[in-house]
C-alpha cells in the first residue's frame, strides 16, 4: 500500500517516486505547494474513498511521512 499512496503522490505531482522519501517537505519536492496540497488531499480522498479533515489536511503539510501515516491510518479505520 505504501507504494501506491507514493505513485498517486507522484503522479498528481507530476515527478517521480524516487524523488519521495519519508521526510521529503513541500520545500523540497517540485510542485508540492499549498495548491498542489489540496489537489493531493482530495485526490487522495477521491482514490481511496476517505475523508480527511481540514486539521489532517494542515498537519499533512509537513512531510511525505506524515502525508502517508495520515493516509495509512484513514484506510485503516483511524480517526
Amino acid at each position: 500500500m505504501e507504494d501506491k499512496i507514493k505513485d498517486l503522490f507522484a503522479t498528481i505531482l507530476k515527478i517521480k517516486p524516487s524523488e519521495i522519501h519519508d521526510d521529503a517537505t513541500p520545500g523540497a519536492l517540485l510542485n508540492w505547494d499549498s495548491l498542489q496540497h489540496l489537489f493531493l488531499v482530495s485526490g487522495f480522498e477521491e482514490e481511496f474513498g476517505i475523508e480527511i479533515e481540514p486539521e489532517e489536511a494542515v498537519d499533512m503539510y509537513k512531510d511525505f511521512g506524515t502525508f502517508k501515516r495520515t493516509v495509512l491510518s484513514k484506510l485503516q479505520g483511524g480517526n
